[in-house]
């Protein structure tokens, strides 16, 4: 049976003061207008921020567990201890400096931040985002797939029961690691340099165990 989600649809409207411990969750902003204000303890909670434009806002402990933030502008924003937990981006314009204080706890979802900011900065055309994007949904990926298979916390043993789904586990995380070691996942050309130079080196051993020749 369906029943309405009882979003509250907000469209062509302008924040002209700071709001302080305000709840707006499950709302849909279209075109929402703020500029230099401060958002303190705001419950922005499964909100759709859709041709928004919140420049130079600043965020305090603001919850946007959830949100999407499509086709919105935020340049000068700040985020201080904010949550973005199930939180995506597209094509949004936001600073890659969130990477460095905002990403959540827990490696999968931080994986999956990362990821959709990587993606929304490629959609930007900003390589140098990309590239940072990367390397946090890199590292956060090798954790949680290191995890998967080792870690006995109750969401990595409900999620992977039984020896075999730690086995596979435990393969996923190692082609990983075998990849890392190939070429970095393709962020690390002196690994991709490193790994042509064994080959050869291992195919001249072996040419030289073949034929007998030191020459």
């Amino acid at each position: 049976m369906l029943v309405r989600s009882g979003k509250t649809v907000v469209t062509d409207h302008k924040f002209d003061s700071d709001e302080s411990n305000a709840r707006f969750s499950n709302h849909v902003f279209v075109r929402l207008v703020a500029m230099g204000r401060t958002f303190n303890k705001v419950d922005f909670r499964y909100t759709f921020f859709d041709a928004c434009y919140l420049r130079n806002c600043r965020f305090d402990s603001c919850d946007f567990t959830g949100c999407r933030f499509v086709n919105t502008q935020l340049p000068g924003a700040k985020f201080s201890g904010c949550k973005f937990e199930y939180a995506t981006f597209e094509k949004t314009l936001i600073d890659a400096q969130v990477l460095d204080t905002e990403c959540p706890g827990l490696e999968n979802l931080k994986m999956r931040f990362a990821r959709s900011l990587r993606t929304n900065f490629q959609q930007l055309g900003d390589a140098h985002a990309v590239n940072k994007a990367m390397r946090v949904e890199l590292s956060a990926t090798e954790i949680h797939l290191k995890k998967a298979w080792q870690s006995n916390e109750s969401y990595y043993r409900s999620h992977h029961p039984g020896a075999l789904s730690r086995t596979l586990a435990f393969l996923e995380w190692l082609k990983f690691k075998a990849m890392d070691f190939i070429w970095g996942n393709g962020e690390n050309l002196v690994r991709l340099v490193r790994f042509v130079l064994i080959v050869l080196m291992l195919m001249a051993l072996g040419d030289v165990a073949a034929d007998g020749d030191p020459a």
